[in-house]
């Protein structure tokens, strides 16, 4: 004879309280600050490695003439990253 088994009726979980758009948009909001802010915070370490390295470049550098383009180089970078990193900032708030 054979034995038939049946596999209990398993209950489906209760359907989400949907919800309201303001509070959907106030977190996509909150998740996008935050990461636009690491992205910003990235942006900002690379920007000091690459000066950090010109300005070591430029400490041994052979000739003068590649000091001062490496120096004005890194100079240059530290200021447009800055104010990249600035304004920003200000944005996301």
């Amino acid at each position: 004879m054979t034995a038939t088994t049946t596999k209990p009726v398993r209950e489906t979980a209760p359907a989400k309280l949907a919800t309201r758009p303001e509070v959907r948009r106030e977190r996509t909001r909150r998740i996008g600050r935050e990461v636009g802010t690491l992205a910003v915070n990235v942006y900002e370490r690379g920007v000091a490695d690459v000066v950090a390295f010109e300005k070591d470049a430029a400490k041994v550098a052979p000739y003068p003439w590649v000091k001062e383009a490496l120096t004005t180089s890194a100079g240059l970078i530290e200021d447009v990253g800055a104010a990249y990193v600035r304004t920003a900032r200000q944005i996301l708030k």
